[in-house]
């Protein structure tokens, strides 16, 4: 009697040994598991973040996307090409009439970008001045409201320079004849540590600074009264 309670004692305990072993292995096996896939997973966000930083290769833009000419549907005059990254659509009071459209400014600033991140480029729209009062910019290398590259006109004075952490540094500053009161074409290059801006062919201003990050690139616009634009097109360049 004695002898088969042992023997069934020690079969109960051999029992419970391999389900409590078999129940450690299966957990082992899970954890692994859950790490890999949490390590993968971790992998593929790094992997996306850093391909959204990278500067696109001239050879995956197709350069249509990189040029704009107003549309005749004025429910879509901006919303085609660009992001607005400061204001909207609706502070530039946009009407088109024929290949160009002209706002109608109350103060507020509107800033639009195509949607490509660019290193070294150029920039160019044409502008005619309908009593507007204030800085039209083509700007560049733009990350945020606070940092971003430009070249500005207000009047018959440019300014080129950037804005770091929302200060501003000015690379150079001149005045500049339009020749006329009708269309003029302000342009700007960054191409490494160079930068210049001109009115048409003519340059104007030209600096140097550290080459920051790619950015994107389009218009700010920071007035009032009437304005209009066209031909808004970017290039990209070689480094200088």
């Amino acid at each position: 009697m004695t002898m088969k309670i042992k023997n069934s004692i020690f079969t109960i305990a051999l029992a419970v040994g391999i389900i409590l072993f078999w129940g450690a292995c299966t957990s082992s096996n899970k954890s692994a598991e859950q790490e890999t896939a949490e390590e993968h997973s971790h992998d593929e966000g790094d992997e996306h973040v850093s391909t959204e930083a990278m500067e696109i290769s001239p050879d995956e833009i197709n350069a249509d996307e990189l040029t704009w000419t107003p549309s005749a549907d004025e429910s879509d005059i901006f919303s085609n090409k660009f992001q607005f990254v400061m204001g909207s659509a609706g502070d530039l009071e946009a009407t088109v009439s024929g290949n160009s459209v002209t706002l109608n400014l109350s103060g507020n600033t509107a800033a639009f970008v195509f949607h490509s991140k660019l290193g070294n480029i150029g920039g160019e729209v044409s502008y005619m001045l309908h009593g507007f009062k204030g800085d039209l910019k083509l700007i560049h290398h733009f990350k945020d409201a606070q940092n971003y590259e430009f070249v500005s006109v207000n009047g018959n004075q440019m300014k080129l320079g950037r804005v770091i952490n929302g200060e501003e540094d000015i690379f150079d500053e001149k005045s500049f004849d339009t020749g006329s009161s009708g269309w003029v074409q302000l342009r700007v290059s960054a191409a490494g540590s160079h930068f210049k801006g001109y009115i048409g062919d003519e340059n104007i201003t030209h600096g140097h600074g550290d080459e920051l990050e790619p950015g994107y690139v389009g218009m700010m616009i920071d007035g009032t009264g009437s304005l209009m634009i066209k031909d808004l097109k970017v290039t990209i360049l070689d480094e200088e």
